[in-house]
């Protein structure tokens, strides 16, 4: 191309005569180039051709041979030696050697000789390629147990995945403790026995998982609704008015289990029995008397009732229940269950205390209210899940491995409103057949001399016994706040 364009550029004055011996040689070159080849040339040329091809083919042809040689023999190592399989379990991945020629069913027993897996139990499955994963893949019935490995695909180095329901124990670490030189002191009780089980990550989650409790609003309460005998009821009211509710104190409820017309679940309350106690304004204290809870079991069963509550009466506070009440009520709450699982279920709790300054809609010095501690409450009692802080009584403070789930966070603290639910029908009429004109057991605040003028003027004691039958009722309905 550039002699071309030199060729059919004119040359100037100045070369001329250099230009156009230059150009006249191009021409002359490529002239030469552009001339046909001979019927010779083309024939030597086809001949190099044919020979480079056949070269080719020869080459191409050794290397096919070897790579079929290679395989041939890999073939026959893989074949005849031992082969090794991966098998993933929820405890991790483990190797297994097996027999090339052995069958499913020999598999079978050799993970149950070496993981301690019984053949029953052996949920064994193929792997498949899923991208870059091994994906579990089709499960192998006991139908093919007569078939071989090879026949079902299975080569050195294949992965299974194996499922099984029940725990293994880790038989290097058996082994290992039965050598311990110090096995026979710890039997003898010269040594503390050490540490010896072994956390997995699934041991562990299930541990945690017993741990946790989520704490969300209270259920709708078991008991339905109470009825409260007014004689036995004022009677400890009133006892309480008179030492001006500067301590606690604790009244266990005797009466039936019982049901309305319409099928509401409650409980009849004949007789509050007030055990032996030293209780003080912060804490209710019981003295064991097993001589006296004999008796009282014996008299109630001729009676016809059982325990269906507790009543606990308490100070002034802006508060319904410290820790500590609400694990003595689901203690008993618990001890009703396990006599009675299904009647049990309806244990209350009550409570009586002084009306506050700024309670102007209730009248009268004292109210009384009922409750019942959830299912939950209970359950968290019996495993000690929590108790009651050194520093405030409303709040309850977990055990060092639990914690409470709150609105889908860990917390370490709560107060008592998720594990107690309000019974508000407290006021139906009811009056009992038992009655007595003994004095009542185990009261001393008359004789300690530990009375006071409450907030508000309480009536006499003599006035209160010429109340008549009604003014009582009618002054029960007055001290619930829902009536």
């Amino acid at each position: 191309r550039l002699a071309t364009r030199r060729i059919d550029s004119p040359p100037s004055d100045d070369d001329g005569m250099r230009r156009l011996r230059r150009d006249t040689s191009a021409s002359s070159f490529l002239g030469r180039v552009r001339t046909p080849p001979t019927a010779s040339a083309l024939s030597t040329a086809s001949a190099c051709r044919g020979q480079r091809h056949s070269a080719a083919r020869e080459i191409e042809t050794e290397a096919s041979l070897a790579v079929e040689r290679d395989c041939k023999r890999l073939f026959f190592r893989l074949t005849s030696a031992a082969m090794l399989l991966r098998v993933r379990t929820k405890d991790g991945t483990e190797r297994l050697t097996m027999d090339p020629d052995a069958q499913l069913s020999g598999l079978r027993s050799q993970i149950a000789t070496s993981f301690q897996v019984p053949v029953q139990q052996q949920q064994l499955h193929l792997s498949e390629q899923v991208g870059p994963v091994m994906k579990k893949g089709r499960l192998l019935s006991p139908n093919e147990n007569a078939t071989d490995l090879r026949q079902l695909g299975i080569i050195s180095g294949s992965m299974l995945f194996l499922d099984y329901e029940m725990e293994r124990q880790n038989t290097a670490v058996n082994e290992a403790y039965k050598k311990d030189p110090f096995i026979s002191l710890v039997k003898e009780g010269e040594l503390r026995r050490q540490g010896t089980n072994q956390w997995t990550l699934t041991n562990f989650l299930d541990y945690r998982s017993t741990k946790e409790f989520k704490l969300e609003a209270p259920p709708e309460p078991h008991c339905k609704f109470v009825q409260v005998d007014p004689a036995a009821s004022q009677s400890f009211i009133n006892f309480m008015i008179l030492c001006g509710f500067q301590s606690k104190r604790l009244g266990i409820l005797y009466g039936k289990w019982v049901e309305d017309d319409e099928g509401n679940s409650g409980v009849q309350v004949h007789a509050i029995f007030e055990p032996k106690q030293d209780s003080t304004s912060e804490e209710i204290a019981l003295l064991e008397d097993e001589e006296t809870e004999s008796r009282l079991h014996a008299l109630a069963l001729m009676l016809g009732l059982t325990r269906v509550g507790v009543m606990i009466a308490h100070p002034a506070r802006q508060y319904a229940f410290s820790v500590n009440e609400v694990l003595l009520a689901a203690k008993m709450h618990g001890e009703a269950v396990k006599a009675d699982p299904e009647k049990g279920k309806r244990f209350v709790t009550m409570k009586a205390r002084p009306v506050l300054q700024d309670e102007k809609d209730i009248e009268g010095v004292a109210t009384m209210e009922a409750y019942q501690v959830t299912d939950q409450c209970v359950a968290l009692a019996q495993r000690e899940a929590f108790s009651q802080s050194n520093t405030d009584p409303r709040v309850a403070k977990t055990a060092k491995d639990c914690c409470f789930i709150v609105d889908k966070k860990e917390q370490r603290k709560t107060t008592m409103e998720p594990l107690v639910a309000r019974v508000f029908d407290i006021a139906r009429p009811f009056e009992s057949p038992l009655g007595t004109g003994f004095p009542i057991e185990n009261r001393h605040c008359a004789r300690r001399k530990r009375t006071c003028t409450p907030a508000r003027n309480p009536p006499s004691e003599a006035t209160l016994r010429r109340e008549s039958f009604s003014q009582r009722v009618k002054a029960l309905r007055r001290l619930n706040p829902r009536s």
